[in-house]
This record gives C-alpha cells, structure tokens and sequence, in this order.
C-alpha cells in the first residue's frame, strides 16, 4: 500500500500501483468485517466504547442516536496505520543508531530507566518531520513574500537546527529535553503545535519509549565479529556408511 506513494500512479496490471490498490481493497474489507463484528460487540455490550479506536468512533452519536463518523470513514484508519508504523519505525531505527554512537549517552540511558523505576520523571522524545501549511494572510519573511492561500513547506529539521533554539544543535543530546519549559513556544515541533497537534504524540512517544526501555535495559552488543551476511553455507551430518 505504501508503495504506491512512490511511482507513477498507471493503473496497468503487473504496475507497483495496480498491486497497491489490490492490496489497499484487500485491506478495506478485512477493515468493513472487523467494524461490524465490533458493531455486534458494542449492540451486545460485549465491549467497551474506550476499548479501542475504532470502538471509539462507533460509539459516537449525535441528539438523534445516529452515527456521527461513518463507516466510510473510520476505513480511513488505514491512513493512521501506515502514519504510526512509518513514523514510530524510523524514529527507533535512528534512536538506536545515535545510542550506539554515543556510548557516554547510551550508558546513561539504562540509568535513567532505573532511576525512573523508583521516583516519577520525565520522558524524553526525539522526532524529526515537516509539515505542510497554508498562508492564512500575505507574510514576508526575510524579504521573501508568500502570498495569502499558498501553502508553506515548513521543514521543521531546520527549526530544530536553530542554534537560537537549540544549541549544538547536531549533537546528540537528549538531556536538552529535561527541562520542558527552556524550550521556546514552536521550537520542537515534532508533533505539530498549537491547534493542529498530532491526537497521536502521546501515542507515539509511548510506543517508542517502550522497545527502546526494553533494548536498553535487557540486550547488549555482542562484541565479538560476526560475518555481515550470516554464515553462507549448510552444515549437515555425514553420512554413515
């Protein structure tokens, strides 16, 4: 399904993007099964509305008792999949690729943890992204004019690469995040701000917290080399004559 975002969108037979809508249906009706076992479960009260997300949406009605998001709607869920697993993936990917380049930082972490453990604190988060958004009136910035209705590309690696917000801002230094109230109102934003943050930041920092908790805490590196493609051959028993 994703890869789809990515080519030409001809929707010819034996195409990335002819696989990627065989895939999204495939996907539409294990979703359209899944909504109406769980509209059984709510008519029976063998659920609860918070149980989950599409629980959620089904439970919600209006004065009249009808179904104020749609089914067509909560389909759309597909787009949350792809956006947490997407998101929450390559953020851990690089967490663990900075912890191993900063041995100082990484044994720390495993202390934080523990210390955690006994007293309440603070979890920190790290995420890069950009969003898209639109002029809601004439703004000249730095002698450059954006007109009304345009959209602005907001490359938010370049905010959290202000050294007047952050600085070093190329070091990896997730104790900068300890104290919350230092950081400048929009200087993080990795979520969005304002109005139009992310429902999904708790979410997402919970799930990356979580394996990275867990790594941390209960793996270590083997120090000892291992071929990079595996052992290439088969060991078998010989044959007894």
């Amino acid at each position: 399904m994703v890869e789809e975002m990515w080519f030409i969108l001809v929707n010819l037979p034996f195409t990335c993007y002819y696989w990627s809508l065989y895939a999204s249906s495939r996907v539409q009706d294990m979703l359209k099964e899944l909504v109406q076992e769980k509209k059984v479960k709510l008519a029976q009260h063998a659920a609860t509305p918070h149980q989950d997300l599409i629980m959620c949406f089904l439970s919600k009605h209006n004065e009249e008792n009808e179904q104020v998001v749609t089914d067509k709607e909560i389909l759309h869920i597909t787009l949350v999949m792809i956006a947490r697993h997407d998101t929450s993936s390559v953020l851990i990917t690089f967490v663990l690729r900075l912890l191993y380049k900063n041995p100082t930082i990484y044994k720390a972490v495993p202390e934080e943890e523990i210390a955690k453990s006994k007293t309440s604190g603070e979890s920190l988060t790290w995420a890069d992204l950009a969003r898209m958004k639109l002029a809601l009136r004439d703004i000249d910035y730095c002698g450059y004019l954006n007109p009304k209705g345009w959209q602005v590309f907001w490359a938010s690696n370049m905010t959290h690469k202000d050294e007047s917000i952050f600085p070093e801002p190329s070091e990896f230094d997730p104790a900068r995040f300890k104290n919350q109230k230092s950081i400048q109102p929009y200087g993080f934003i990795l979520f969005g701000g304002g109005p139009r943050v992310c429902p999904g930041s708790e979410f997402a920092r919970i799930e990356t917290l979580v394996p990275i908790h867990y790594l941390v805490t209960k793996y270590y590196r083997d120090p000892l080399p291992v071929p990079t493609q595996g052992l290439l051959l088969w060991i078998v028993p010989k044959i007894q004559e």
